[in-house]
């Protein structure tokens, strides 16, 4: 019974200071800002409100050797006017690359492509990320990454409405990038 009463005290000792655990910010002796939940007394420190965390299915963080650039293809006649309020996309995934397809290019140029049912409603958006950084956004349902560095990559999409809400997200697809084959010289 003594445990039990020792493990009860220790479990309420430990949810009690999670849910007063704060973030502060201060600038410590060599002019740094420092952000942390145990600021010096004489540090002048400040509460800091934290945004919420929103992470998207399929968001997996990995260092990518540098980050492509992005060009959009012409906005589709698939952005339609907004007839339906409560309308709802059924499907929502790449459809290039495929999962765990190799890519052949020498010059790191990547077309992706997602499949969106029905169209793309007016005010609702496109967002792409590549090896967890956000490299396009726009309407289009096809983009062309340039200069993706040859290796493995993870792609997603995510689709958002006029105020920035995620709608859905699309899975994420694994892919190799290598570089193409010449032809043999004869």
């Amino acid at each position: 019974m003594r445990n039990l009463m020792l493990l009860l005290l220790f479990l309420s000792g430990i949810s009690l200071s999670v849910a007063q655990a704060e973030v502060y910010r201060w600038v410590d002796a060599s002019g740094r800002v420092v952000y942390g939940d145990d600021p010096p007394k004489k540090s002048g420190a400040k509460a800091v409100q934290l945004p919420t965390l929103t992470i998207a299915d399929g968001y997996a963080p990995k260092e990518a050797a540098s980050q492509p650039a992005a060009v959009a293809e012409p906005a589709p006649a698939e952005v339609v006017a907004d007839t339906d309020e409560a309308m709802v996309y059924s499907e929502f995934k790449i459809t290039a690359p495929s999962t765990d397809e190799t890519v052949r290019t020498n010059t790191g140029s990547l077309t992706a492509t997602v499949t969106l049912t029905p169209n793309l409603k007016a005010g609702d958006g496109i967002v792409w990320y590549l090896d967890a950084k956000q490299v396009a956004s726009g309407v289009t349902p096809t983009i062309t990454l340039e200069d993706v560095p040859m290796g493995t990559h993870r792609i997603f999409a995510v689709l958002n409405d006029a105020a920035g809400n995620i709608i859905q997200n699309t899975e994420t697809i694994t892919f190799n990038l290598v570089r193409q084959a010449s032809a043999p010289k004869t």
